[in-house]
């Protein structure tokens, strides 16, 4: 593991966008098309895998909504020179293959009110970011998600490929991502920036689908935790901040009283950088109309 450093960043940023439109989230598709191109990021190019809601390439993972407890039939086509298998976080859930260049159905299952990650069980589709989100429920106010992501492009290169990873070589990533976009780009994510009214609330799903832990700290806020799949204990805690395991999926509830602009950010530094310059990577902001 790399450095860690524990920095307050400033409590404001300077937005060089304008607000994004208000919309929430995605409607479940019929098919999700695994493509296989290049992501540039911040100046590093790097070979990566999407699920997209499209045939065509999609730098961002596709997430979206799910009705509570009902089942949803999806084609999944896996457009990969390899086979996979898709995988989805509910307790029960067994792997489905997915042969390369082929149409795979199956069936998402009833599944409680939560938060779910869905992706692939390889290394290769870890490593290249092929996994999105599944918001059920909690729809009776605004939901924002962010679906975390570090990336190492010679390590992406090294799977893409066909190579195995070194397990005792250091991972630095160079770019860190929320919904697949490092700041100031988050400004620009009409699923991941979060603009509502004062006196109003919000749930936001986060999902670390990254290969390394992250902390996330909200500036001018305390958040009530509602879901924490690695961390069940936490449930009703009020807090600022909290880690994020990889592979954990948390819901948390933002009651907004009072009006202004607030950053959150990762709490490590290395990780509000893009390829080594600050600010970037994991930034985004809750902007809160009077």
């Amino acid at each position: 593991m790399f450095w860690k450093q524990w920095p307050c960043l400033i409590a404001a940023f300077i937005i060089w966008f304008s607000s994004p439109s208000k919309a929430w989230s995605q409607d479940v598709p019929d098919t999700l098309w695994l493509q296989l191109d290049e992501a540039i990021l911040s100046g590093d190019t790097m070979p990566a895998l999407r699920f997209c809601e499209a045939a065509g390439w999609d730098s961002l993972n596709f997430s979206f909504v799910h009705s509570v407890l009902q089942s949803h039939e999806l084609v999944v086509h896996n457009g990969d020179t390899v086979n996979h298998a898709f995988v989805l976080g509910v307790g029960d859930w067994d792997p489905v293959s997915l042969p390369a260049g082929q149409f795979t159905a199956l069936t998402l299952p009833p599944m409680e009110t939560g938060t779910y990650s869905y992706g692939l069980a390889s290394e290769r589709g870890r490593v290249l970011g092929a996994g999105g989100m599944i918001m059920v429920g909690n729809d009776d106010l605004p939901h924002f998600h962010w679906n975390l992501g570090d990336w190492e492009p010679a390590r992406m290169q090294t799977v893409a490929e066909g190579n195995a990873l070194d397990g005792d070589a250091p991972y630095v990533p160079r770019q860190f991502t929320v919904n697949d976009r490092t700041f100031p780009n988050t400004s620009n994510d009409p699923f991941g920036y979060v603009s509502i009214g004062v006196g109003t609330s919000c749930y936001i799903s986060i999902a670390n689908q990254g290969s390394m832990d992250h902390v996330l700290h909200f500036h001018g806020f305390h958040v009530e935790v509602l879901q924490a799949s690695k961390h069940p204990e936490r449930v009703g805690w009020i807090k600022d901040t909290m880690p994020f395991l990889v592979g954990e999926v948390t819901v948390v509830r933002l009651d907004a009283f009072q009006p202004g602009m607030y950053p959150v950010h990762n709490h490590n530094l290395i990780a509000v950088t893009n390829a080594g310059l600050y600010p970037g990577g994991m930034i985004t902001h809750l902007d809160i109309q009077p």
